[in-house]
C-alpha cells in the first residue's frame, strides 16, 4: 500500500472524498484503502490517502508521497473500511 498527504481546507475534503470512494469502488476489492485526516489550524485539516499502487495516486492533486509512520498517533477516518483503519491505525 502506498501512502501520501496533503494539507487542504477543510471545504475541500468532500472533493477528496468522491474522488476517493470511485477509486475503491473500482479498484479496492479487498478493501485496503484508506482516507484519513487530522484538523489544523481552523479551516485546515490535513488528509492521508492509502493506496494499492502508485498510478492511482496521481489524481490527488498536491499529494505527496508518505510513510505509514507519518501518520499521527489520532487520525479520523474518512472513508475506507472501518475494520480495516481500527486494524492498521488503532490496533
Amino acid at each position: 500500500m502506498v501512502w501520501a498527504q496533503r494539507r487542504i481546507a477543510a471545504d475541500e475534503i468532500r472533493s477528496v472524498e468522491l474522488l476517493f470512494r470511485e477509486q475503491a469502488a473500482s479498484f479496492d476489492a479487498s478493501r485496503q484503502m484508506l482516507l484519513v485526516s487530522v484538523h489544523e489550524d481552523w479551516p485546515m485539516v490535513r488528509l492521508w490517502v492509502c493506496v494499492p499502487e502508485p498510478d492511482l495516486l496521481t489524481a490527488y492533486y498536491g499529494f505527496t508521497l508518505c510513510t505509514r509512520a507519518d501518520l499521527p498517533l489520532a487520525p479520523i477516518l474518512v472513508a475506507g473500511c472501518p475494520e480495516h483503519f481500527g486494524r492498521v491505525l488503532q490496533g
